[in-house]
């Protein structure tokens, strides 16, 4: 398991604080000692350095945002059995074990599913989502109040602070807004991705 920063500040202060303590204990001191502890020293402030370095890159998720709208979860009734019971489990999930607030998954010109705090509003795809199933590409918006094509997510969910798009096939994809900006980890986007692919395989099979 990797270090994060917080984890690298404390072991950096825990080895400094050993080594003076050692340093103290110790009733004869030889020139060999003390170019030891010197190098102990230095080495013990690097790590804390560089745990304070990584601490400023560190997405820091922003404060959950209070969203209007209703708690809904709708679908296409007309798919076959397998597809819904895939897409209920998996949405259902994402809300479940993410920072997810809404899902949509939108296919060849229709929302077939609509899920957590979501708009009333028909949605319409626009040029981020298009670029997303033309490239292949899943697209992570960490802040849309920066984005200037935010207005494209208006109506899947007002003032959505960060969202996912994840490409299943050329037509179809799967839309994901979280509570907060900066909300999804690399985690959340790798299985969410792996995900999209099951669902194609799926609609391949199923003829959607």
């Amino acid at each position: 398991m990797g270090f994060n920063a917080k984890s690298l500040i404390l072991v950096g202060t825990i080895i400094f604080i050993f080594q003076i303590a050692n340093f103290i204990s110790i009733e004869t001191i030889t020139p060999e000692l003390e170019r030891a502890q010197v190098l102990a020293a230095i080495a013990s402030l690097i790590i804390i350095l560089i745990g304070f370095l990584f601490k400023q890159f560190e997405p820091v998720a922003g404060e959950k945002v209070d969203l209007k709208g209703e708690n809904n979860f709708f679908f296409d009734r007309n798919m076959p059995d397998e597809v819904i019971d895939e897409l209920a489990w998996g949405s259902e999930a994402i809300l479940t074990s993410t920072a997810a607030a809404a899902i949509l998954i939108h296919n060849d010109g229709a929302n077939i599913l609509r899920r957590g705090i979501t708009s009333s509003n028909k949605f319409e795809p626009g040029e981020t989502c298009l670029r997303s199933i033309k490239d292949m590409k899943l697209i992570s918006l960490a802040n849309t109040k920066f984005y200037p094509g935010r207005d494209e997510f208006f109506n899947f969910c007002a003032d959505i602070p960060s969202i996912l798009v994840v490409p299943i096939n050329n037509k179809a994809f799967i839309l994901i807004g979280g509570w907060s900006a900066k909300c999804f980890t690399k985690s959340d986007e790798k299985w969410i991705n792996n995900w999209s692919k099951k669902i194609n395989n799926i609609f391949s099979k199923n003829k959607i």
